[in-house]
């Protein structure tokens, strides 16, 4: 049985994975994005369109993954899983994502990183960097063929999730019932309360 901090980790790798796979296949839209800090730019409406479907599909990416672990009922989370992720901090970087600034400060590293590799490959062609096929980590397991068994059903329900979640965001989005980050607030708003408790001495 996986332990809550590998919990966490694998949670935290199944948000990163999302947000890695949404930030390289939407960053030829920010091509004009001359750098991170979103006051000393200027800003595109598609640029916060891009952002708002990102949080939306985040929103769902964390919702699956918690209700996979079981560790969310009604925004309330697990006070374990909270305490852990507070001295963890492996979800910080998602979680910060939900905010515009940050949103474009990532958005502005993912077209350097292309820029960078695309003038690699001009020098040495023939290797592409490939990307983790993976949507969802391998959860660890003392049995061999239970990992390999588990980590099968995990990647056809990664693959169906973000299917559903893209869906879902053009549905809501069609019916004039747009998806908001409240999970992703909400844990972030937890996370940071409890840490507040314990640099004040209250926990």
């Amino acid at each position: 049985m996986a332990t809550q901090r590998e919990v966490i980790g694998l949670v935290a790798s199944e948000c990163n994975s999302f947000a890695e796979q949404f930030f390289a296949a939407n960053c030829h839209r920010f091509s004009d994005l001359e750098g991170p800090d979103v006051a000393k730019n200027e800003q595109k409406a598609e640029w916060f369109d891009v952002f708002k479907r990102f949080e939306a599909e985040a929103e769902l990416t964390m919702q699956n993954a918690l209700f996979l672990w079981g560790l969310v009922q009604a925004k309330t989370f697990q006070e374990e899983f909270v305490e852990e992720a507070t001295q963890c901090a492996v979800l910080d970087d998602f979680l910060s994502l939900t905010d515009y600034p940050a949103f474009v400060k990532r958005m502005y590293r993912e077209i350097q990183q292309k820029r960078e590799q695309d003038a690699k490959l001009a020098e040495d062609k023939p290797r592409l960097r490939k990307r983790q096929d993976s949507l969802r980590p391998d959860t660890p397991m003392g049995n061999l063929e239970t990992q390999q068994k588990l980590s099968e059903l995990d990647q056809r329900l990664a693959a169906l999730e973000a299917e559903r979640n893209s869906l879902l965001v053009e549905r809501r989005k069609l019916v004039g019932r747009e998806v908001h980050a409240t999970t992703s607030q909400t844990l972030k708003h937890q996370i940071e309360l409890q840490r507040y408790k314990e640099d004040v001495g209250l926990d």
